[in-house]
């Protein structure tokens, strides 16, 4: 009787076994290949020719580096589009796609992203040129930076829905030190945020 009693508490004991091991192998791989939200950092944001006039016409070519970031541990990203705005007030200056796509990136690594706009005496609503004429008075002109992206999860071959992601870098501090002919640059790196 001894020997049933602890033939059956052996049975318990290794069924228990059991149902940790898996348990904890469904919450491992569950980690591993949850889906964690992407990071866009931007590095630098460099203005050139900037220049404004009376009649709202706004003259300016701006050239943007970023960092984006695949946190996930086991799942890479390929990016379907990718575009980048510059933006004024919420008011878009100017859109470019990121070229070329379609593009992949790994898990765990960070994808550098360069994009260049140009406004070539593109009128605009006048208050839109005056702010930009008396921040930059001021010595700095607060522009931002909008991130629209459809991407997919992939695991292999395996792939998620396509997804849209939305982020905006605002306010970005571009400085105009005095006598140096309309070119400004970012102040310090930020990171963007969704909307």
């Amino acid at each position: 009787m001894a020997t049933t009693k602890t033939s059956s508490n052996l049975h318990l004991l290794s069924a228990a076994i059991y149902f940790i091991i898996i348990s904890l192998l469904a919450v491992l791989l569950w980690l591993a290949f949850t889906p964690h939200a992407l990071r866009f950092q931007l590095t630098s944001l460099i203005v050139t020719s900037l220049a404004t006039n009376t009649a709202a016409e706004l003259t300016a070519k701006f050239h943007v580096n970023a960092v984006l970031s695949n946190p996930n541990f086991a799942l890479s990203v390929c990016y379907e589009t990718l575009h980048l705005a510059l933006l004024f007030d919420n008011l878009t200056i100017s859109a470019t796609p990121v070229q070329p796509l379609p593009f992949s990136t790994a898990a765990q690594t960070d994808t550098p992203v360069r994009a260049r706009f140009s406004v070539d005496h593109r009128l605009f609503p006048n208050g839109i040129v005056r702010g930009i004429f008396e921040q930059r008075g001021g010595g700095s002109v607060s522009f931002g930076v909008a991130v629209l992206a459809r991407f997919r999860f992939t695991c292999g071959t395996l792939g998620t829905r396509v997804r849209t992601l939305k982020l905006e870098c605002y306010p970005l501090q571009v400085a105009f030190p005095p006598r140096n002919h309309g070119t400004g640059s970012l102040v310090a790196p930020s990171h963007c945020y969704a909307v």
